[in-house]
């Protein structure tokens, strides 16, 4: 997905702990009308990094990658969490009709597939995750698109 002509941030996690490490780091900085867009392979860590974020944001109820139901609303923390996984859905106007977003100004929203949807809009925040050359190493790219999201990731990086 990224189309911007800067470097993103990439960072290199080696366990499921340093996974939530960079989710927490990410906590602290989040809010309602968030947009965080994660893209990557099956098992490059995506939902793991949603969960902890979820956790750090003081979220209650169980968090899976909503695969099946598409959106899931958890209100439980600090801030609300809109969850999204396109995954399932094959065009623009399938994602247009789930409706998620609504709660854009209400809630974080985080969209795992978002290369599936090409309607969003900055400001947003891009998280590609991959895998690395060992076994549980995963890198994500972080590309920060509009917004103040270069003056925030500069307070956490």
């Amino acid at each position: 997905m990224f189309t911007q002509d800067i470097e993103p941030i990439v960072k290199t996690m080696n366990s499921v702990e340093d996974t939530a490490f960079l989710a927490s780091k990410f906590s602290e900085i989040l809010e309602k009308g968030d947009i965080l867009l994660f893209t990557g392979e099956i098992g490059t860590g995506k939902t793991t990094f949603i969960q902890a974020l979820a956790k750090d944001l003081g979220i209650k109820e169980l968090v899976t990658s909503p695969t099946f139901v598409i959106h899931m609303l958890r209100e439980s923390g600090r801030v609300p969490l809109s969850h999204v996984d396109l995954y399932r859905l094959n065009s623009d106007e399938e994602v247009e009709g789930i409706g998620f977003e609504e709660y854009y100004d209400t809630a974080v929203t985080v969209v795992e597939w978002a290369d599936r949807y090409s309607g969003f809009e900055p400001p947003y925040i891009e998280l590609h995750f991959e895998y690395g050359s060992h076994e549980n190493e995963r890198i994500v790219s972080i590309l920060p698109n509009g917004g103040d999201w270069n003056k925030r990731l500069s307070n956490i990086f």
